[in-house]
């Protein structure tokens, strides 16, 4: 197994049981129309960003020209996400439901969520954002970094970035009053969350001051109070009356708030070293971590479509079993569909790489 980061597998964990209690419909009273999945996707784009931030960097100073740099990363990016997603696309089109017909291109070329609606895959809207962050990250920051050169430049182009970005989102909602679900899943106006995990890629790779400050304790009490505000704040704005669609700051800044406040804790979290694995429980917690991170992708794909089937048996008022069997029988299928399609394209992928 590759080597692997402790603290960033936890992140991946906790956003993708976010997630799944929240299709459990175990959510937090008062959080509509966010919901407790919608936070937990906040921690996958900023994760996202801080990772596939580091790794352009990383090949953007190799040295290498644009098409052979970008080229590279699209082909790598694309045989990591395409592959499954694609899968379950086929998969319900073929034996749940086709009355979609051909308004699946859509989803085929990830513009569901501006042109269609994500109704036929709703975990597919997070995935619409990421594929137009990979498709236009490289670019920006090839750019960035070729051109700038300094340290104060790129970081200024980064912030210039996100600034831009909010104040679209701004405009945006100014003019057409757009609900909260208007402006969560329109990729033009969530690209900041993915660029602020970037931003703080760009501060650790090139060893900057700011990212040891942003590696302490301090820095993540610091994220974390400003995470548990912003929740508190949101849950008095939707409860016990839904105020947030009347409400400007949460279709705006608020999307910024969020995910700001995770950039400030992911460094810390980073650092968070292998559990000992002294005692027996240890090794479990260790162990359930780490592969959950790592069939994330697959728990995240295939969970709807497990969920909706064990719906159909009686379980009488036994949710907490109905849970139990859900839980089970996604973590099953997402080892099947790791081992057996994701990791045989994961292969070929580093085979392309070496050459």
């Amino acid at each position: 197994m590759m080597k692997r980061n402790f603290g960033l597998d936890i992140i991946r964990a906790f956003s993708i049981w976010l997630v799944l209690l929240d299709h459990l419909n175990i959510n937090i009273r008062g959080l509509q129309p966010m919901r407790i999945g919608s936070i937990g996707v906040e921690f996958f784009f900023v994760l996202s960003g801080f990772l596939i931030g580091g790794i352009l960097f990383r090949d953007i100073d190799k040295g290498k020209k644009l098409p052979s740099t970008i080229v590279n990363f699209w082909t790598r990016r694309w045989l990591r996400i395409l592959p499954l997603y694609y899968l379950a696309l086929v998969f319900k089109y073929s034996f749940i439901d086709s009355s979609i017909g051909g308004n699946i291109f859509y989803y085929f070329l990830f513009l569901q969520n501006n042109f269609y609606g994500v109704d036929f895959m709703g975990v597919s809207w997070s995935l619409v954002i990421e594929e137009w962050f990979y498709l236009i990250a490289p670019l920006y920051l090839f750019i960035s970094v070729r051109y700038l050169k300094t340290n104060k430049k790129i970081t200024g182009a980064l912030v210039l970035f996100i600034i831009s970005i909010n104040i679209l989102r701004f405009l945006y909602v100014a003019i057409t009053n757009a609900p909260f679900h208007g402006v969560n899943a329109n990729f033009p106006f969530r690209l900041d969350s993915l660029f602020l995990g970037v931003s703080i890629a760009f501060f650790n790779h090139r060893q900057m001051k700011l990212y040891k400050y942003l590696s302490t304790p301090v820095s993540f009490f610091t994220g974390l109070i400003i995470f548990t505000g912003y929740i508190y704040y949101y849950w008095n704005l939707a409860y016990p009356n839904n105020l947030v669609n009347d409400t400007i700051l949460p279709r705006t800044i608020g999307f910024f708030i969020l995910p700001f406040s995770i950039s400030l804790m992911v460094p810390y979290i980073s650092l968070l070293r292998k559990i000992e694995l002294n005692m027996t429980y240890k090794k479990a917690i260790y162990f359930f971590i780490t592969y959950t991170s790592i069939f994330t992708y697959a728990i995240y794909l295939s969970h709807m479509f497990i969920f909706h089937e064990v719906s159909k048996f009686n379980f009488g008022a036994n949710t907490v079993l109905k849970a139990i069997v859900c839980i089970i029988l996604t973590y099953a299928i997402s080892t099947f569909l790791y081992l057996f399609y994701e990791k045989p394209f994961l292969r070929l992928r580093d085979k392309f790489s070496k050459k």
